[in-house]
């Protein structure tokens, strides 16, 4: 058939009776933007192809989606070890009240940023990402700036992005005598929800299907009941998913347990009650519910009005492993009917890595070889996400799907022998092993680079950024701490 395009010879991860199935010699046959066959070349039903991709070795599974992922260069990797900072640097108490004191990040830097983190996400196999700002750059909400730079490098990319500007009522800072509180502003929230309703409708405007916007108040507990419930109804009203970073740290659990008058009232029945739970809805982390042994509560009845609501779960495995914590687990989740898609949150945007340390972490904190399955976490990066963004046209390699596609290679010496293409792939082989990228049937990736994109000159600019990201956080550091004594190396840097 004229202007088809094959993709045989590999492992094809089919869609098939219900779930994943692997091909062994499959073959994925798409026209434009659509995938009309996937089966075997001597099938009856396939159609000629006038184009044809050898894939004997790789895999060629449905583009991964990252659920949630850090919109910039990140911090995350200064702190990794722990600092005095935390690994997260707070905003100063002048930050937040003094407009005088300039972002951190000029406009060349947030273009730096952006097309880093787009051109990365798309070499990792990412398909579909939902992007979120959150540096200590910002005060209040994101950026204008940078959030309509990551629009321009994703429509640039050819990548598909759900893209938000979060706000928030309550924002953390630390005073001059490096004392940490909470200012709360009304009015901050609701600016910041008006500034990310206009992005959603720019982007609407746009009229480019890869391109969506979403609504994320930055975090619930900063959040009141009142701008909650606006942000549901702003969603129906705009049709755009919400999501919000959700009972990621115990003293935010503890925090909640100290105001409320009913002891036993859990943050998601909280949130039932305020009617922030649905299927538009995913809660990123979601790791302190009851029954986490680290808040000494019984299990109670979270997972299942989680599952009853259709709200689905981020789980971001390896940024709360560096910080010595963990899920408790993804399993007990699925088991109790919970959708849960995955993401990286910091760098790198590995989902692969994810799938393989979320495994590893869910086998030793349920204390069960058979916990933590490839199946749970590879359904997790595929059509758990496309399940929470609402998209039965992704994540899945089927006739009628968007032809989303992502090639991985097996390397033969590096991966060992091979049984089971998936447990290899999943346990022995990272991200950064991404042949090719296929999004909306456009290649996007070729040969483990992006198309049209100097990486050489966008490793130079970023690492540029980054420099001055560095110098910013001890610019505002409020005991003048260079930013060695922030975040001290691993071994000390000699420098001439």
């Amino acid at each position: 058939m004229q202007g088809c395009l094959a993709i045989q010879g590999g492992w094809v991860v089919a869609w098939g009776d219900g779930g994943h199935q692997v091909l062994d010699g499959g073959t994925v046959v798409m026209e434009g933007n659509r995938i009309i066959f996937v089966g075997f070349p001597d099938d009856p039903g396939c159609p000629q192809a006038e184009k044809v991709i050898d894939a004997r070795g790789k895999l060629i599974s449905p583009g991964l989606i990252n659920l949630h992922c850090i919109a910039n260069l990140d911090a995350q990797v200064l702190g990794i070890d722990g600092s005095p900072q935390g690994g997260s640097p707070r905003q100063t108490l002048s930050y937040l009240t003094n407009p005088a004191v300039p972002n951190m990040f000029s406009d060349a830097d947030f273009r730096a940023s952006a097309d880093f983190s787009v051109a990365t996400l798309l070499k990792a196999g990412n398909t579909s990402y939902c992007r979120v700002t959150g540096m200590p750059n910002t005060r209040w909400e994101d950026p204008l700036e940078q959030s309509y730079a990551l629009v321009e490098a994703s429509e640039r990319m050819g990548a598909r992005s759900w893209l938000a500007n979060y706000y928030r009522q309550g924002c953390d800072y630390t005073d001059s005598n490096g004392k940490h509180g909470i200012m709360w502003d009304r009015s901050k929230a609701e600016a910041g929800l008006d500034h990310a309703i206009d992005l959603i409708k720019q982007i609407q405007k746009m009229d480019n299907s890869r391109l969506n916007g979403f609504l994320f108040p930055s975090r619930t507990d900063r959040c009141s009941d009142d701008i909650l419930k606006e942000t549901i109804r702003q969603s129906k009203l705009l049709g755009v998913h919400v999501r919000s970073h959700f009972s990621e740290y115990l003293n935010e659990y503890h925090e909640f347990k100290s105001k409320v008058e009913n002891k036993e009232r859990t943050m998601v029945e909280w949130l039932s009650d305020v009617g922030f739970l649905g299927p538009q809805v995913c809660l990123t982390h979601a790791l302190y519910i009851a029954g986490h042994s680290a808040t000494g509560a019984p299990a109670g009845e979270d997972l299942a009005i989680l599952a009853r609501s259709g709200t689905s779960v981020g789980h971001c495995p390896v940024v709360f492993a560096r910080g010595g914590t963990a899920m408790e687990s993804l399993s007990r989740y699925v088991e109790a009917g919970v959708n849960v898609g995955l993401g990286t949150d910091t760098f790198p945007p590995d989902l692969v890595e994810e799938m393989r340390i979320g495994a590893l972490i869910n086998k030793v904190v349920d204390r069960k070889r058979s916990a933590g399955t490839v199946r749970e976490f590879y359904n997790a990066a595929t059509i758990g996400g496309a399940k929470a963004l609402g998209r039965d046209d992704l994540g899945r390699l089927a006739a009628g799907c968007t032809a989303d596609i992502s090639i991985f290679n097996l390397p033969e010496l590096e991966a060992g022998p091979i049984d089971d293409p998936m447990r290899t792939f999943v346990h022995f082989c990272h991200g950064w092993d991404c042949d090719m990228v296929i999004v909306d049937g456009n290649v996007v990736v070729e040969d483990g680079s992006v198309v049209g994109v100097d990486e050489e000159d966008l490793a130079s600019r970023a690492q540029q950024s980054w420099g001055n990201y560095r110098t910013g956080i001890a610019d505002r550091d409020q005991a003048g701490r260079s930013v060695d004594e922030l975040f001290p190396p691993a071994f000390p840097i000699v420098r001439q």
